[in-house]
């Protein structure tokens, strides 16, 4: 994470006065250990919008497509079978030294549930993220930015990071229509409906076969990374 001197102070400013604060209202540190732990979800989202605030700026971002697999028959007893088989895979961005990507907190609906949501915004370093997704086929997009685009952006995943705006289901978002989702209101793509979205993007190759014809017209750059050869891969 590459945050400012203003940033870092900032940051270092709330964790004093959190500290003391919770000091003087708990005379038992127990009880003070206790409501440490309950806010240090808190302490997390806050390093996480540190980093967007004050974070090192960039003009590109990254959209990452990891293909759907089986592993190969004759490795079978070495690989496992994922979610999906050849539709699966997942989508995310990349945004300074971050990745984003939209799943479940715990088992997914089939339909939608809006008042028992388990959609969430995740997020990992992107030196975390290379190292997850190492032997994995995946392909890379390179986005050029506006100001206004970043901007929009940086917006939307902060308030998608803090609550997600719909549930993860099985006939509902998942991670290629909040994806466009996302891009569609930086202005990157163009808006659908989220009836619209969540089918035309109901798995990561459909979403996937839009940007490469994007990536042809708005000459984005385009980087693949093979996977490992114990498991078969979906093709483009």
């Amino acid at each position: 994470m590459y945050c400012s001197v203003k940033g870092i102070l900032i940051f270092e400013f709330f964790c004093i006065t959190f500290v003391f604060t919770n000091y003087a209202v708990h005379e038992n540190w127990c009880k003070f250990a206790f409501s440490m732990k309950k806010n240090i979800s808190a302490i997390v989202i806050l390093l996480f919008l540190l980093q967007f605030s004050f974070g090192q700026r960039g003009d590109t971002i990254s959209v990452y497509f990891l293909y759907g697999s089986k592993p190969d028959r004759h490795c079978k007893n070495i690989e496992q079978k994922y979610f999906g088989g050849f539709h699966g895979g997942h989508v995310s961005i990349g945004l300074d030294t971050t990745v984003i990507g939209f799943g479940p907190f715990h088992k997914f609906h089939i339909f939608s549930q809006k008042n028992n949501s388990t959609g969430k915004f995740f997020y990992e370093s992107h030196s975390s993220f290379v190292q997850d997704t190492a032997g994995f086929k995946y392909t890379t997009f390179r986005i050029a930015m506006t100001d206004t685009q970043m901007h929009k952006l940086r917006s939307v995943i902060k308030e998608y990071v803090i609550f997600a705006p719909y549930d993860y289901a099985f006939l509902g978002m998942r991670c290629a229509s909040a994806t466009y989702d996302i891009l569609s209101r930086a202005g990157v793509l163009k808006h659908k409906s989220r009836f619209r979205n969540t089918f035309s993007n109901f798995y990561p190759k459909l979403f996937r076969k839009k940007m490469f014809r994007y990536a042809r017209k708005r000459n984005w750059q385009v980087t693949k990374q093979p996977g490992r050869n114990t498991r078969k891969w979906e093709k483009d």
